[in-house]
């Protein structure tokens, strides 16, 4: 089993241990997971000081805070939604945060075998986003909230894929070519943020292609080079997995989650669900239930 430090979460001033909507940790063979969902609205300090290698992926919008990891910019950003950060081994993350929004986090901690890559050598990274990475991530989430999915073997291989996409991620980070035809990393930034903003918005390809300066014919091909699918399917599969995370939230219908994510009809949201995921929304909340 991965021995690990889990996230420290104080309130501020008192000490105490913060209120939490949703704790759930569970460890493997070289490999540990933890998702937190915070109760609203709360205020507190956090601290990360693992002798593992970390990975966290934030769906966060804070009011005011700050992190920090020695040797990285501070960040006040307030929208950290898909956002990810990576603490190598040794290294502490730190910092504040308040939060009047749904908010939660998910840890992957490594040890040994999961960790094939040394990650321990990968500097660390703040708030940063990757599909991939995202991906698996997600993964280990689903396992968490549905033990049916917890076959043997199946988080360790996860574990190896998601060191392997770490090391990916940093070299690739290290030179910001594009792919030949496709978007440059400052450029995907720049479209998958605004998409994010605007989730649950009717955003259209003249407006993406805008921020970018390209036309939208240039664009619609680059996109699709750079992230695997067209820009109007890779909104369709994030309002998915946000519907995801809120068909958690029991007192929310599956109608008011359909409206929340953008989707006209819950008929619409109910077929796009099962079309990307391969189950209806109110059987997944029965599994995850």
């Amino acid at each position: 089993m991965a021995k690990v430090r889990f996230i420290e979460r104080t309130l501020r001033g008192s000490g105490s241990d913060i209120d939490l909507d949703d704790l759930k940790r569970k460890s493997w063979s070289g490999i540990a997971s933890q998702f937190v969902r915070f109760r609203l609205p709360s205020e507190f300090d956090f601290r990360l000081a693992n002798s593992t290698n970390v990975l966290v992926l934030l769906n966060v919008c804070r009011v005011d805070g700050e992190a920090a990891i020695a040797g990285v910019a501070r960040s006040h950003k307030k929208d950290l939604r898909n956002k990810i950060t990576f603490v190598p081994k040794g290294a502490e993350l730190q910092g504040w945060a308040r939060i009047e929004k749904p908010s939660s986090l998910i840890g992957v901690y490594f040890e040994g075998p999961a960790d094939q890559t040394n990650l321990s050598q990968i500097p660390p990274m703040m708030e940063f986003e990757d599909h991939m990475l995202r991906a698996v991530i997600m993964q280990i989430h689903a396992i968490l909230h549905d033990p049916s999915l917890d076959t043997p073997g199946y988080a360790e291989t996860l574990g190896a894929l998601l060191a392997f996409e770490m090391g990916r991620f940093a070299t690739q980070s290290k030179t910001v070519k594009p792919l030949p035809g496709g978007l440059t990393q400052r450029q995907l930034r720049l479209v998958t943020e605004y998409l994010e903003s605007r989730l649950t918005d009717k955003t259209t390809i003249a407006e993406l292609s805008a921020l970018v300066d390209l036309s939208r014919f240039h664009f619609i091909r680059a996109f699709k080079k750079t992230v695997g699918m067209p820009p109007h399917q890779f909104v369709v599969h994030r309002r998915i997995e946000r519907a995801r995370e809120l068909l958690t939230e029991p007192a929310l219908s599956v109608s008011e989650i359909a409206t929340r994510t953008g989707f006209n009809s819950t008929t619409h949201f109910t077929k796009s669900f099962r079309r990307i995921t391969g189950t209806t929304p109110s059987t997944f909340r029965r599994e995850v239930q």
